[in-house]
């Protein structure tokens, strides 16, 4: 996973241009996805613009960034979601607020292939993914070469679904909501092999945005609207994440896998 900094954040009545900069990663249902008419909808659009609203901004104030598209001379960046979240702080390092989500790399395999029911089985299979680093680490180097596809989720997905691959792993979220978007065409495994946590980056000189955004988390879990989003956009996961992970008390992004 990449990992963007955020640019200096100002709440909507103290910014000169009343704009919330906020980067997302599209392509990833459940999580975040661009929909029809334009803009994005998921989970983690439920989240920014909750905390958006804390922080003071309308809806119409929060301009979402695709990272994939984003390049070096770009509006800055105010909140970064989807960034992972490690124990600590590092002062050099990125200060992160949550998590909102722990979650983590889950299996994808063909409706009626029953083959497949822990990382273990993956021992013979062709698998694509975008995370390669814990099948590598797990399966080493020669299996990497042999049946090892590197690719984004809708393309492995779409091998899947051609049979040119068994399996593809991504976060279980992800996962999910692709196996409801094709119902009868694949089969979410539900055996989870990492546990990441999500958060929300910032930038080192934010002040007391990381106080603030937590404190907007806070409120999201105990009003239950984060139970609501859950709900509504982590489909066969709802039953699983039936109460909001615990906010870190200090954070900062850790280095991708």
């Amino acid at each position: 996973m990449v990992l963007f900094a955020a640019g200096t954040v100002l709440t909507g009545c103290e910014s000169g241009h009343g704009t919330l900069v906020v980067g997302v990663r599209p392509g990833r249902p459940g999580l975040v996805d661009r929909v029809p008419a334009g803009g994005y909808a998921g989970f983690e659009i439920e989240i920014a613009g909750y905390v958006a609203r804390r922080l003071g901004y309308r809806d119409d104030q929060v301009r979402y960034v695709d990272l994939g598209q984003r390049t070096g001379t770009g509006s800055p960046l105010d909140l970064t979601m989807g960034a992972l979240v490690a124990t600590g702080r590092d002062p050099a390092g990125v200060p992160v607020s949550g998590p909102y989500l722990v979650s983590g790399q889950d299996i994808l395999s063909g409706a009626d292939d029953l083959s497949i029911r822990r990382l273990r089985d993956l021992t013979q299979k062709r698998v694509c993914t975008g995370s390669p680093g814990p099948l590598v680490a797990r399966f080493g180097v020669a299996w990497q070469r042999a049946f090892l596809i590197t690719s984004t989720v809708e393309d492995c997905v779409r091998m899947l679904a051609t049979r040119r691959v068994h399996a593809v792993t991504d976060d279980a979220a992800v996962l999910a909501g692709l196996a409801a978007a094709s119902p009868g065409g694949f089969r979410l495994v539900g055996h989870t092999f990492t546990r990441d946590k999500y958060g929300i980056a910032l930038r080192e000189d934010s002040g007391d945005l990381r106080t603030r955004v937590d404190d907007a988390l806070r409120a999201m879990f105990e009003d239950g609207t984060w139970r609501r989003a859950v709900i509504d956009h982590l489909g066969s996961l709802a039953a699983k994440y039936t109460s909001p992970p615990t906010l870190e008390r200090y954070a900062k992004t850790r280095s991708p896998q």
